[in-house]
Formats: C-alpha cells, structure tokens, sequence
C-alpha cells in the first residue's frame, strides 16, 4: 500500500545521463584565484620535490587540500569528493589527484623536513603581500588555541583534555594568519612568546614591519615588553594581577577614576578606569597601566583575598588591566583597542578551526599534523584574500555561507569544438562571472 501511494504522488521517472555534471562550479573561484597567485609555482619553488619523475608535485598534493577544505571536508578521506567530480576535474584540469593514503603518507614525509616550515613561509607571503598591498606597518595579534586531538603523541592541555595547543600570530589589518607554533598540549601559552613574535616578524612580506602587539597576560613578561621598547613597538598587554597592583588599587581614591567610554563617547554605566605607572621584574623604564573596574551584579561585595592571575574582585568590583606604551590614546582608547583582538585574533581562530579544519587533525604523526594546520592556514589565508576581491554582498560572509551562496552551484560542463562550457542558471552565471573577473584584476607580487 505504501509502495502504490509514493507511485502516485511522485510524478516522475528516475534515469541516468553521461553529461558531465558537478554541485562545485563556484570553486572554479577557488582556482582561479590559485592560478592568479601563480600558487602551483610557488609551492613547487619552494617545497621539497618528489624523489622520483613520477611522483606527485607537491603543488598537487596542497592544492587539492585546499580544494577540498574550501568545499567544507576536513578528512582526508573526503578528497574522494573532489576525485569522483569528474565535470570539475575536467575544468581544472586535474589530471592526477592523489588517494587519501597518499595525501597522509606525503603529510608525514614533508612534515619530517624542516625546510616545509620554511616554504610554507614563502608561499604565504604572497597571499599576505596581496591581501596588504603596500601598507607596510602591521599590528600582530598572537593567542594560543587549544586542539583536542586523541592522537598517540598528543599529551595533555591544562583544560585536561588530550591534543594541542599551538601558539598563532594574526596580522589585524587582513585577519590572515602569519606564523604558528605548533605545541604539545603540555606546553604552557606563555612559553617563549618572544621567539614566537620574531618568528612573526621574519614571516611578514619584504618590506612590512610589526608596529604594534596586542597579546593576553601569556605576553605579560619583562623581555616582550623590553623588547618591544627597543623596537618601537607599541602594544597593549593584559597585565597579570599581582601585590604591587592591588597596592595601587588600595592607593586610588574616588576622584582618580573615571568612566569608560563606549565608542561613540557615551559613559558605560557600571565601569571606570584608572591610569597609572607601573613596572616588572629587573626592567626599570616603567609603562602605563589602565586598570579597568567592573561592578559586579548580584553581590553587595565579594571576598577581598579572592584573585586570580588576569584579575582582583574586591568591594563590589572586579578589577582588570592592561599594560601599555600608547600614552596618546585615552584610557577608553587603550580598553577598546586591546578588546579588538577578540575580533582580529580569537575569532579569526575560531574560522580556522571550524571552517577550514584547523581542528581535525588527521594524522597520528606530530609533524604531520602541524603541516596539515599550517596547509588548513594557507586555505583561510586564501580565503581572506578572496574576500578582499568578492562583490560587496559576499565580502563579509564567512565560508560556511559561501559554501552554500557561491561554491555549491549546479552546472553542466559541455564540449563544443576545442572550447568547454560550464553552463549554469543565469543568475548563478552573472555571479560566479563577476567573481571570477574580480579575481584576475589584482596583480600578484613576483615569484
């Protein structure tokens, strides 16, 4: 009886057809930009090549990754996606695509050679260079993140979960990353950030200089702020609590606060700031410290000896603060500024994990999984460039809207003579047309 019921109510007939069909058109966008970056010489320039003739180019290997995670697949398994395409291999000519067991084993081998760290650096250059075009000073936002990866080598984070926990620079001005550290869960956020900012600085385009930091209380340390006095690096740091800074706390009377201002310059209500000199450790030249004060909701006072590392609660207030060496901006400024990294850093992490699979890491082999996360970054990177070019009405989207408004578009690919074509629905063509100009008008920097 049902079988009879759906005979009645689905009025067609199911049939096969040998046209060549893909639901992928929109990453011929993906390609494109690849090919105007002149990206498969880049990799091949600078990453190891194949011992033997017959060998995958390592530019086969990275950007059918890349296809792959701007199609929303994080598992190498998934490259089988894109192989079974055959309308959007035919288009990109992707005569050879490598099997998911070739994807892994070329993961281990590159990820055991120190010189991919030092390619994936070059290539990255010029995704950055493009993305900046001549501005040539940069603010840098570094954070650790933790991956939760129940891998053999793996060892435990401080949030009592097995994984990761790798230390990544962002540049503010393109949201693009520039350098990662990739950590064992054990290590501590805190560990050598210093090395880990030069690290940033020496991946940064020929001819852009880091002008300014901003970094959470892992970066609160004698030697950053040293050393970023030495440079001339502004920065906004969160300062660590300690007995000197209660003291101060103690020492500040009604009339040395006040209020913190919303962008627009109206007092938000319940909050205050104070500014004052400070200094830490052996390092004698003192910085600004803007010690921000939050009521607390709720409760008349809290314990007076409650603390913790990042902030005081004492009186009905919870007290936090930030070191800085930008005394022209105003207390409101300083607060403002340092919060923009939730935006520019925190939740630019948050797309590379989520988005492009920053978070599945496919391989038992540390190094594998670092150059996998490194290759996931240079995918986001691409992406934030293509954001750049994309018509206003898809600039600000992130990728999982993309997927569905510009990747995911049903055509048919046709030969005619010598000529192919993808032959889509007409406001699917207009769009992916005026994407696919935009991304050849920019000029790459030279290879």
């Amino acid at each position: 009886m049902h079988n009879s019921r759906l005979t009645i109510i689905l009025h067609y007939k199911l049939d096969t057809t040998n046209d060549l069909l893909t639901s992928r058109a929109g990453l011929l966008a993906t390609a494109q930009l690849m090919d105007s970056l002149n990206l498969t010489e880049r990799i091949d320039q600078h990453f190891p090549q194949p011992k033997s003739n017959r060998g995958y180019q390592p530019s086969e290997f990275i950007k059918a990754l890349i296809l792959m995670q701007h199609e929303g697949s994080f598992h190498l398994d998934d490259i089988r996606h894109i192989r079974d395409d055959e309308a959007l291999c035919t288009v990109l000519e992707l005569e050879k695509l490598p099997q998911a067991t070739t994807l892994g084993d070329w993961l281990r081998r590159a990820g055991s050679q120190p010189q991919s760290q030092e390619a994936w650096v070059e290539v990255n250059k010029a995704l950055l260079q493009s993305a900046l075009h001549r501005c040539d000073k940069v603010t840098l936002d570094i954070d650790a993140t933790e991956i939760v990866a129940h891998k053999a080598q793996a060892q435990w984070t401080y949030n009592k979960n097995k994984g990761f926990m790798p230390m990544v620079g962002h540049i503010a001005e393109t949201g693009q990353v520039v350098a990662i550290d990739f950590r064992q869960g054990n290590v501590s956020p805190a560990h050598d950030n210093l090395a880990f900012i030069q690290q940033c600085q020496q991946s940064l385009p020929e001819g852009c200089a880091l002008n300014a930091l901003r970094i959470d209380a892992a970066g609160y340390q004698t030697k950053i702020i040293r050393y970023c006095d030495d440079e001339g690096i502004d920065y906004a740091i969160r300062a660590k609590t300690s007995a000197a800074m209660r003291a101060q706390i103690d020492a500040a009377g009604d009339s040395d606060w006040h209020p913190l201002l919303d962008k627009q310059g109206e007092p938000i209500s319940g909050q205050d700031t104070y500014r004052t000199s400070f200094c830490i450790g052996d390092y004698e030249e003192a910085f600004t410290l803007i010690i921000q004060r939050t009521a607390t909701r709720g409760q008349a006072s809290l314990d007076l000896d409650s603390q913790d590392t990042h902030g005081i609660s004492q009186g009905g207030y919870v007290y936090r603060a930030i070191a800085t060496n930008r005394d022209e901006l105003s207390d409101s400024q300083v607060v403002h500024w340092y919060n923009q990294r939730a935006e520019d850093s925190e939740n630019r992490i948050k797309e590379l994990k989520l988005d492009f699979g920053g978070d599945t890491l496919p391989c038992s082999d540390v190094n594998a999984n670092a150059l996998y996360l490194l290759i996931s970054a240079l995918s986001y990177n691409l992406f934030a460039l293509m954001r750049q070019l994309l018509p206003e009405e898809l600039a600000h989207h992130r990728a999982m809207t993309l997927r569905w408004r510009l990747y995911a578009m049903a055509a048919k690919v046709v030969k005619t003579g010598r000529q192919w074509f993808v032959k889509l629905k007409e406001k699917h063509q207009t769009l992916l047309e005026q994407v696919l100009c935009a991304l050849k008008e920019f000029e790459p920097p030279p290879i």
